[in-house]
């Protein structure tokens, strides 16, 4: 009987051995491959480069404006490579990137990366930048400013709703959906527009070197493609990913030997953001419906402009932006 429990106790032991064996074997390659990579790493360290990714619609800086300080401080970061894939946003959001981005580059160099479209305020952050690489095919510029009123006066009046309004401030109800808006309403919001355009254009002909006076020809609004936005001087060079590389290895002064490792913001841990920290901006699940909207309608918007640059009449649709 004892006999019988011994070869009993040695099969589950055999077994168990085997079990433990089988997920050392799995996890193994990973293991020996980070023990690779940290003795590489210690014999031959990575220059260290600060990435940031800033895609879709721009309307909170927070998160950007922390991590480009964060990447400032840490004496390790040599550099800042932005990719950019974003049609734009809300002018304060992209000014405030701007300003950091400019504090940032005159101590460490920063590069932005092109990939689909990068127009409006995410421009006005591109622009901030040492160099903007981008492929031929991508949208660059959009460079102007609109308001969108909508208003649905008439709507509710043909439901019999009357909106009363009790206001102190002449012009404090300007741009309300509920009300049309006066001639004097109209030339106060257009001189707003006026004067965010006048920021936007004095900060892109002065980082860009572009002469202000022709304004004109490369901020009416109009997005070019990857080479046409080269002529006009709003980007740098018709590139990809390595021209980014060695373009920041030039700037840092890093040895063009030398292999550069991309230092990504770390993810929050999910409970952190279940109690208001920090979102992960790579993560569409913390978008607003806004956000998400927005970003649905940019896809369209991109996939159109394809469409129209497939059927060659992609000129024409740009002019009337």
């Amino acid at each position: 009987m004892e006999n019988k429990k011994s070869k009993v106790n040695n099969f589950f032991s055999i077994l168990k051995n085997l079990f433990i064996l089988f997920i050392f074997l799995q996890f193994a390659p990973m293991i020996f491959s980070n023990l690779k990579e940290y003795f590489k790493e210690a014999v031959s360290p990575k220059v260290q480069i600060g990435n940031l990714i800033i895609k879709g619609m721009l309307d909170n800086s927070s998160f950007y404006v922390n991590k480009i300080q964060e990447f400032l401080k840490n004496k390790e970061i040599k550099g800042l490579l932005i990719k950019i894939d974003s049609p734009g946003g809300l002018p304060g959001t992209s000014q405030a990137i701007f300003q950091e981005l400019k504090n940032f580059k005159k101590e460490k160099p920063v590069v932005v990366l092109v990939e689909n479209i990068c127009t409006s305020a995410a421009y006005y952050i591109a622009a901030a930048s040492n160099k903007i690489i981008t492929p031929p095919s991508a949208l660059i510029g959009g460079i102007g400013v609109f308001l969108q009123i909508p208003n649905i006066k008439e709507l509710l009046e043909n439901w019999k709703i009357k909106i009363q309004f009790i206001q102190t401030g002449k012009y404090k109800t300007a741009g309300s959906p509920l009300k049309q808006l006066t001639p004097e309403e109209i030339k106060y919001l257009q001189k707003l527009s006026d004067d965010n355009y006048q920021q936007f254009i004095k900060d892109i002909a002065l980082s860009r070197k572009i002469d202000i006076k022709k304004h004109k020809n490369w901020a009416d609004g109009k997005v070019f493609l990857g080479n046409e936005a080269k002529k006009l001087n709003l980007v740098d060079q018709i590139g990809s990913y390595q021209n980014a590389i060695d373009n920041i290895k030039k700037l840092a002064k890093i040895d063009a030997t030398k292999e550069i490792k991309l230092i990504s913001p770390k993810k929050s841990p999910a409970i952190m953001r279940l109690f208001g920290g920090e979102e992960d901006y790579e993560s569409s699940s913390n978008l607003s419906i806004s956000s998400k909207i927005a970003n649905f309608l940019n896809n369209i918007y991109i996939n159109f402009l394809r469409k129209q640059s497939e059927n060659s009449t992609i000129s024409t649709f740009f002019t009337n932006v």
